[in-house]
């Protein structure tokens, strides 16, 4: 009777051992499924948020680019007919509408030629070889002529001592075959005839200085000042020298500041 119940209680403790261990095995599934199914809905919301990163990019409006600088000047066909033009001087409103030229040895060639390399009374439009030819100087001189027949600079006193002209058109433009240069006239003055780039070392910033400062306290009837566009040291000058009208033991300069 005993073993009887011995056995019967032993066959419940076996069953409920399996009982125990089905339920323990199933807990122990059920969190790796749950971790399983997190993991799979987290990949999507990282690609989600991954998008407006792309997006952009491909929607992006690409920035402009400069156009490539064309000169309206043909400089090409020009240096075919004289290697020493080397850009183009152009003010609106006025007939200054030349090359320049630099001859590689004498300064003086080009009083006498013109800017195809020929002989004129007029002259041309030129620079010295105290200046290089891509306008870095802290000072560059274009010279020219007064021609009585208002050829080469022979009107610029006309035009730059006259008030009202001064003020409205002050843009000086220097072509090259590389690019554009504006200038901002501020002073159109009589000038004493001392060569200004043999006398001044404009590399030396109180020499610029002095000199600007003198330029703008001229005051004489064909004066004409704009301290406005007036340089400070560092910036590029134009200056356009020709003879003073009825005493040329003096020049007329015309001088101008870089802006662009």
């Amino acid at each position: 009777m005993k073993k009887g119940i011995y056995i019967v209680i032993g066959v419940l403790c076996l069953a409920a051992a399996v009982v125990c261990a089905w339920q323990l095995g199933r807990r122990t599934y059920a969190p790796q499924a749950e971790t399983e199914t997190v993991s799979a809905t987290v990949a999507p919301e990282a690609t989600a948020a991954a998008e407006p990163e792309t997006g952009p990019a491909e929607t992006a409006v690409p920035e402009e680019t400069a156009e490539p600088y064309e000169s309206p000047i043909d400089f090409e066909e020009l240096q075919a007919i004289n290697g020493d033009i080397y850009a183009w001087l152009q003010i609106d409103n006025t007939n200054i509408d030349y090359p320049i030229v630099q001859h590689p040895t004498d300064n003086s060639y080009y009083m006498t030629h013109n800017s195809d390399g020929d002989y004129s009374a007029n002259g041309a439009v030129f620079s010295e070889l105290y200046n290089s030819t891509d306008f870095t100087d802290p000072v560059t001189v274009l010279y020219g002529h007064h021609m009585s027949s208002g050829a080469i600079f022979g009107n610029l006193q006309a035009y730059y001592s006259d008030s009202e002209f001064f003020l409205e058109n002050p843009n000086i433009k220097v072509y090259t075959p590389d690019g554009l240069l504006e200038y901002a006239v501020f002073a159109a003055v009589p000038y004493s005839n001392s060569h200004l780039l043999y006398n001044n070392d404009f590399t030396i910033d109180s020499v610029f200085t002095s000199f600007i400062e003198e330029v703008l306290s001229i005051r004489s009837i064909e004066a004409q000042i704009n301290e406005a566009n007036a340089p400070e040291a560092g910036d590029k000058v134009l200056i356009l020298s020709t003879c003073l009208a009825r005493d040329n033991t003096y020049r007329f300069l015309v001088m101008a500041t870089l802006v662009e």
